[in-house]
């Protein structure tokens, strides 16, 4: 998620459209790792 994440916002995904993904991530594999990606979502747009 790390390493996708940037190149998404560079090619116009919203904040709101990558948190609808995530919830997606949430039901296929679980909140454990929505959780995960929640977290590297916040680290990857703080930095920028």
């Amino acid at each position: 998620m790390g390493t996708a994440l940037p190149g998404a916002i560079n090619n116009g995904v919203s904040k709101e459209e990558i948190r609808a993904i995530i919830h997606v991530i949430a039901i296929y594999c679980g909140v454990p790792q929505a959780l995960e990606c929640f977290r590297a979502a916040r680290k990857v747009l703080e930095d920028q």
